[in-house]
């Protein structure tokens, strides 16, 4: 299969969630233990969802054990929960792990006869990368089920942000305010990203679409200073990441190392996404730790790094 532009093909919105609505929890990537998952299948619940959880979510793949089952099975659950008649809105259960994976399995996903809600990152990345970008299916950059209980008792009320999506409730246009700029400006275009060493290791894929003209939001975890730099900077060098109209740079959880400290982080980090030519900003409440406000990939997006402000537009 071969990249389509984000331009040819009109943006799909999956209908809102209603209560009542069934939806399903699968594992792409990595397995989990149930224990994880129960706050979080009790907070669909309690949204009112009728949720189906399948059960490769806990399978293991031996000998390696970092896959919830082999590639062939997790692609068979997401193909088979995606599917199912009633099936509005599908939940990863964690990242960790594969789901660039099972990629060849689903790229031919019909997602305009049966438009589904998506919902997670880490390694989901992989899914929105190809999912909203080149099948042009606005997908959600939120937590995953397993980190609901990390967002409990939060301020910032990730879990509420994602819910009133979801169902509809916070129409266009909304923003995301407060971050640093770096660059001034104003880019528009569509919103795509995640996971920074996700997105690098799919750039020269078939399953990573366009990026000319898009607005960029990345995030990470557990990468120290200098592995943060090389991603960045083959971002910054490669042919799909030359022409992106904006840059944000979500929260990047244990980036200090050997050279930089923990309250050297937020310089360094404005020093790299310096680099880039385009409007760019760091600080969006987007990453492995709380807040992890949701955002919809693929969806047109205004970036006025002048005033530090992330705009989705419709």
């Amino acid at each position: 299969m071969t990249s389509t532009s984000h331009d040819s093909l009109p943006l799909i919105h999956p209908a809102p969630l209603q209560r009542g609505d069934q939806v399903h929890v699968v594992s792409p990537a990595g397995p989990v233990i149930p224990e994880l998952l129960e706050e979080g299948i009790a907070t669909l619940q309690a949204w009112g969802l009728d949720v189906v959880v399948d059960p490769s979510v806990y399978a293991r793949r031996p000998p390696a054990d970092y896959l919830a089952g082999d590639d062939e099975a997790r692609a068979r659950a997401f193909l088979n929960a995606w599917r199912a008649p009633q099936c509005r809105a599908i939940f990863c259960s964690r990242g960790g792990y594969g789901s660039q994976r099972i990629l060849p399995r689903i790229a031919q996903l019909d997602v305009r006869a049966q438009p589904r809600h998506l919902v997670g990152f880490s390694d989901i990345t992989a899914l929105h990368l190809h999912l909203a970008g080149n099948l042009r299916l606005q997908t959600w950059h939120g937590p995953v089920l397993k980190s609901f209980a990390l967002h409990r008792d939060e301020p910032q009320g990730s879990l509420e942000h994602l819910r009133a999506l979801l169902f509809g409730e916070r129409p266009a246009p909304w923003s995301l305010e407060g971050m640093r700029t770096v660059h001034p400006g104003v880019a528009r275009g569509p919103l795509l990203g995640g996971n920074l060493c996700v997105l690098v290791h799919q750039l020269s894929s078939p399953y990573c679409p366009p990026l000319d003209g898009a607005v960029l939001v990345v995030e990470d975890v557990g990468e120290v200073d200098y592995r943060v730099d090389r991603m960045l900077t083959a971002l910054r060098m490669s042919t799909r990441g030359q022409k992106i109209a904006g840059l944000v740079l979500g929260d990047f959880a244990d980036a200090a190392g050997v050279y930089v400290a923990d309250s050297q982080v937020d310089d360094y980090l404005a020093a790299l996404a310096s680099e880039f030519e385009c409007p760019v900003v760091v600080g969006a409440p987007v990453g492995h730790r709380s807040p992890n406000l949701a955002l919809p990939f693929g969806a047109p997006a205004e970036l006025n790094a002048t005033e530090g402000r992330l705009t989705i537009l419709t």
